[in-house]
């Protein structure tokens, strides 16, 4: 599709450029001249803006689409901004509108603003800009310009397409017992560790993906068995994806890669002609977490205005490979948008950083460029980052290692309530670091680390368990870790979902008839018997005991007794609750109810009985099914494992708790002290965690792009799969290290430091076995 308009067509310019600034300059300072270049540009420039970290990317972005608005005169309901998350999607959205009525209500009261103009002025609706994630606006798109006399798709969530995965792609033919898929799956996962059911539908759901973001030569893909037991494999993937995509096609439904794919599918064929007329701005934030059928959207959206978009993104910050990111998408932008439009766009680098000091700049930029190999695949001629004038040095950056890890656990839990709870921690320079006493909290400070998760894979506690032991021991501090541990080991989901099943299904009676359930059984009955235990002690909550048993009894037409022939397994749920208070009254509490929550509305969305048990003693087989299906599709999704807390589910973090992330989910985020773990996880060389420090060869991302990739246009990666992995490494120390604002601290083992002997990425180690920071260590210890 290509735009019918020569040139996009811009209605009347309101107000000049210097009007904009003045208005802007009454409530904020204004931009710099890095960001200042990128507003400025014409609205039909073609942007490439590389931003590190902490530069202000979005407000360039907000500034330059109101300018749009504003100064070039271009209909607010014709621009498109798009970023990677919810949360920045709707931050960005409030900036633009808040900015935006803020600058109107300023030229409003400028008297070198002519009266027609304020006019017109009052006109502006900004609230009709397109903003969201790709997802998002995809939906919007499909709902709001669909054929006439059709309707729009129905969503399917991740919960959704994971239990529809299960249950269509895995249970159905036994495919989850077949020794050739499980065998070919557990090569791509390479580690035995933590592998059952819902690992193998993670994999089969990001080949789905990937089927269509890398958009795959899929019957090419499915041919390439290199032997018998490979190409059985294969055949069963194809067969598990064929009838998951049967399951969604009869209930109307798409995931989120079918729904992106249906709107590239609309663009080129011409069916979406209003809205492609429509527009005449793109603007993409994050653009090194997009994939190619995300970056296909977007060039056939810029089709429309004559290649008119904008990419805002930085190559350093892609973390997330295992999602289907392509970083090569951002990092070489300049030449792919020159492929498709025939000419390159500006590139702007925004490289002032105003959320950290001095010091963390300098850490930053260093360990950006001390390994050489990572140099050739960052952005051409990208320069350091600088710091914001009269900028602090700041506090040094700071080491904190010990000889085991439970001595660094008691000393970090010690130097944790000192800065917060105390009169502050005194550092070897005379520094003092203290907590804010105006508003600041423990929620100030975050402990980053690979893995959140308390227990190591031979079931020994980690640094996030120690240290939530030792700040409850000594402190009033508490942790907000909701990933810490496998959902199906935590206590209160295994008392909860057991009572859930006690209550549906006593003694397991229907529960044994279902053969499909052969391997989530043992969960369940360790579920079962941690209940009982808890129902029948004697500190179980009152009324416990007698509101299981009731449920567990449940007859309408039993004489004295009221009992709904049909009843929603919320009604089950919620009356539970009363009897789990930490389940509604703690954060961490709270994240887990919300997946047993989800997990029924994706029950009620796929199943018959729509999430209700029917209760009919004249006809025991219908009450009988209703059961089947709950155990079948709410409570096995979150038994097996398929279903967990994920980022999405933790939207916000308590200010009260020290709050413990993996790397990933702190990007976007920024902390006055951050806590990176850099080692506490190694005492020596060994093989088994060197995936996670100094890698010998590609990971499950890395595997699964070796066996894609050779199936799509990209074609085989040019770099093997270590270097990727070292590249990733480096990417994710990169973004740890570009968190906080005045402290950062790297917390680890003695072998770990520079001059010890374990080999570690995150301590300042090259890919050519070469410590950088032996004999010049870049931190002081305490």
């Amino acid at each position: 599709m290509t735009s019918t308009n020569p040139v996009p067509q811009y209605s009347k310019s309101l107000i000049t450029l210097n009007d904009f600034y003045r208005a802007y300059s009454t409530f904020r300072k204004l931009p710099n001249d890095e960001q200042a270049q990128a507003i400025a540009q014409p609205p039909d420039a073609p942007l490439f803006i590389v931003a590190g970290p902490g530069t202000g990317k979005t407000t360039c972005l907000s500034l330059r689409i109101l300018k749009l608005i504003l100064v070039d005169g271009i209909l607010p309901k014709a621009i498109i901004a798009t970023t990677f998350t919810k949360k920045a999607a709707a931050e960005l959205r409030s900036r633009i509108l808040g900015w935006g009525f803020q600058l109107i209500e300023a030229l409003q009261a400028d008297p070198e603003i002519a009266e027609p103009t304020k006019a017109q002025l009052t006109k502006v609706d900004i609230n009709q800009i397109l903003t969201g994630t790709i997802d998002s606006l995809c939906e919007q798109i499909l709902r709001d310009f669909r054929d006439p006399a059709t309707q729009p798709p129905i969503l399917a969530d991740d919960f959704v397409s994971k239990t529809l995965l299960l249950r269509a792609g895995l249970f159905n033919n036994r495919r989850d017992r077949d020794s050739d898929l499980d065998e070919y799956l557990l090569g791509i996962q390479g580690a035995k560790w933590g592998w059952n059911i819902g690992k193998k539908v993670g994999l089969l759901q990001v080949i789905w993906d990937r089927r269509f973001q890398d958009r795959i030569d899929w019957d090419s893909f499915l041919a390439s068995g290199t032997s018998e037991t490979e190409q059985s494999a294969l055949n069963q993937i194809g067969a598990a994806i064929a009838d998951y995509q049967k399951e969604l096609s009869d209930r109307l439904m798409v995931d989120f890669a079918l729904l992106e794919y249906e709107v590239l599918k609309r663009l080129q064929a011409g069916k979406l002609t209003e809205f492609f007329h429509q527009i005449q701005i793109v603007l993409v934030d994050e653009y090194q977490d997009t994939n190619p059928l995300q970056e296909s959207i977007y060039f056939e959206l810029a089709k429309a205005c004559n290649g008119a978009i904008a990419v805002v993104g930085d190559d350093d910050q892609s973390l997330y490979r295992f999602r289907g990111a392509t970083v090569e998408l951002f990092s070489n932008f300049s030449d792919r948008y020159e492929t498709v439009f025939g000419n390159k766009p500006t590139t702007i680098f925004l490289r002032t950083n105003y959320r950290s000091t001095q010091n963390i700049i300098q850490f930053v930029n260093n360990y950006a460029t001390l390994d050489l190999s990572y140099q050739t695949v960052r952005v051409k001629n990208k320069p350091s980052l600088l710091p914001r004038p009269n900028a602090d040095a700041g506090i040094p950056i700071l080491g904190m290692f010990r000889q085991d890890m439970d001595t660094l656990a008691k000393d970090l839990a010690d130097f944790i309530a000192k800065v917060f709870r105390d009169d502050g921690y005194t550092i070897p320079d005379g520094n003092t670091i203290q907590g804010n006493s105006a508003g600041g909290d423990v929620g100030d400070c975050a402990l980053l680390c690979s893995s959140p998760a308390e227990y190591n894979s031979s079931g020994n506690p980690r640094l996030p368990l120690l240290l939530r032991q030792k700040l409850a021991d000594n402190s009033t501090i508490e942790v907000f870790n909701p990933r810490g541990q496998d959902l199906t080991e935590i206590e209160v989901v295994a008392q909860f979902g057991g009572l859930l099943l006690e209550c549906l299904d006593p003694a397991g009676a229907i529960e044994t008839t279902i053969r499909d359930l052969n391997d989530i059984v043992p969960v369940f009955t360790k579920w079962r018997e941690i209940a009982i235990d808890l129902a029948s002690s004697p500190n179980a909550p009152n009324g416990l005991l007698a509101f299981a048993q009731s449920w567990a009894e449940r007859n309408p037409k039993k004489a004295g007794f009221r009992w709904s022939p049909s009843v929603p397994v919320l009604e089950l749920i919620y009356g539970l609750l009363h009897y789990f208070p930490f389940l509604h009254d703690d954060p961490e509490g709270q994240i887990y109810l919300e997946v047993f929550t989800r997990q029924v509305s994706a029950c009620q969305q796929v199943g018959k009985f729509s999430g209700r048990i029917i209760t009919d003693p004249d006809n025991s087989s219908l009450a009988e099914a209703s059961v089947k299906e709950l155990l079948r599709n709410f409570l096995a999704p979150i038994a097996s494992g398929t279903v967990k807390v994920n980022e999405d589910l933790m939207e916000a973090f308590p200010r009260d708790r020290l709050s413990i992330l993996s790397i990933h989910q702190s990007k976007g985020l920024e902390f006055p002290l951050t806590i990176v773990d850099v080692g506490s996880d190694f005492k020596t060389n060994h093989h088994a965690h060197k995936f996670k420090r100094f890698p010998e060869k590609g990971g499950t991302p890395h595997t699964m792009e070796d066996l894609l990739r050779p199936h799509t246009d990209l074609n085989a990666s040019s770099r093997n799969g270590r270097d990727r992995t070292f590249d990733d490494l480096y990417r994710q120390y990169f973004v740890a290290y570009s968190r906080p604002q005045e402290v950062l601290l790297l917390v680890g083992l003695n072998p770990t430091l520079p001059e010890d002997r374990v080999s570690n990425v995150a301590t300042g180690w090259n890919r050519d076995n070469k410590s950088t920071w032996r004999g010049n260590r870049p931190f002081i210890e305490i």
